[in-house]
């Protein structure tokens, strides 16, 4: 069974330390499933995260919030952040006159609410998104994504994680696994700059061309991406 993302369980023990006056830890472990040292953790994570906590000592404590606490706020679950961060991520690197006042503030709070392990990742997102000039030699070709490849692509580029992808070039379909390193905007097409376990070269693949993708257990270190690029030369000066 798939471990639930920790920032769900967050959300969870959110909503239920705000359906009743007071939960024992034990009571909320036997809720969500999990130990009473998880909850603990879990306690001690949102009270970092300025949720007012109030316990009770000794082993039938009560936990709680105090009662005009608001807990309104939006709460956004692991996709809906990462969604989140890679839409400011791209934002960034446009430049976007609108939010540069504001973009930084915004990645570092969204940032904290992963857990510490994933926080690396989240701060080298704005790197590993490229912008390139507008692509208008394509444009009458590219069209959107597939909506069932763009999940998996969108999760293995974040947690640095292989993809197994049926990619589509010349009339022929071919399944390779590849590492995704860097997303790279070229203005109406999206491409994934990979290392190609089937090539053992870098390759860059048109999004919209992938027809199929699962993530794979295997992980990879980013690849620099000036190196990168200069590998495809002339390929990628042309787009």
């Amino acid at each position: 069974m798939k471990r639930e993302p920790v920032t769900d369980r967050l959300d969870r023990v959110l909503g239920l330390l705000a359906s009743r006056p007071s939960w024992t830890a034990p009571e909320l472990a036997e809720e969500l499933g999990v130990c009473v040292r998880t909850i603990r953790r879990d306690l001690s994570r949102l009270s970092a995260r300025g949720v007012p906590i109030e316990s009770d000592a000794g082993r039938g404590g009560g936990i709680r919030v105090p009662p005009r606490t608001g807990l309104g706020r939006v709460q956004l679950n692991a996709q809906e952040l990462l969604d989140l961060l890679l839409a400011l991520a791209l934002a960034e690197r446009l430049e976007s006159p609108l939010l540069l006042s504001t973009l930084k503030s915004l990645r570092q709070k969204l940032a904290a609410s992963f857990p510490p392990e994933e926080r690396a990742r989240v701060g080298k997102l704005r790197q590993r998104i490229l912008v390139g000039p507008t692509a208008r030699s394509i444009s009458a070709t590219w069209k959107p994504p597939r909506a069932a490849v763009l999940r998996p692509l969108q999760e293995a580029f974040f947690e640095q994680r292989a993809l197994e992808l049926t990619y589509r070039a010349n009339d022929t379909s071919t399944v390779r696994v590849v590492e995704p390193h860097y997303l790279l905007l070229s203005w109406p097409a999206w491409y994934l700059l990979v290392w190609d376990h089937l090539r053992q070269a870098v390759r860059m693949l048109r999004v919209d061309r992938i027809e199929a993708a699962s993530i794979q257990a295997a992980t990879f270190q980013v690849r620099d991406s000036e190196s990168m690029i200069a590998t495809l030369g002339d390929i990628f000066a042309a787009l």
